[in-house]
């Protein structure tokens, strides 16, 4: 994934502390969307920039939420993005071309890694938690 150095460092971390702040409540307070992740349990890894974060999502609810990872930290499907990307898909409304996670991923900005089948077999579930801080972000 290409690395930019047109957002600066503290960009990434308003995007991380938006994240961080919004995901987990967000998730768990939306009982359509915990059902539509019923049958998920997986542990995610969230990269935005250089920070990662691990979600750890039993039967789509949102159980933790950590940054501070172990040197080998295991998840089983990673979704690591660039500052732009993140920056960009949580703008209300988003960029032509920056809109969706595929998108960002033809444009090289986001890559998925891992066991991609739960991802896959739950993908309205996550385009719907990753695009949370779009909604909310503001408030």
């Amino acid at each position: 994934m290409p690395t930019h150095t047109s957002l600066s460092s503290e960009s990434e971390r308003e995007l991380s502390d938006r994240f961080q702040r919004f995901i987990p409540h967000s998730v768990n307070a939306d009982r359509h969307l915990v059902w539509r992740g019923r049958t998920l349990n997986a542990d995610c890894l969230i990269q935005i920039g250089s920070t990662a974060f691990l979600l750890r999502i039993d039967a789509g609810s949102i159980r933790e939420c950590r940054t501070e990872l172990p040197l080998l930290c295991s998840w089983d499907l990673a979704v690591r993005g660039s500052v732009e990307a993140w920056a960009a898909l949580w703008q209300d409304p988003p960029p032509p071309g920056w809109h969706d996670i595929f998108a960002l991923f033809k444009r090289g900005e986001m890559s998925f890694e891992g066991d991609l089948q739960p991802f896959l077999a739950h993908l309205q579930y996550f385009k719907d938690v990753l695009t949370l801080p779009r909604k909310r972000g503001t408030r």
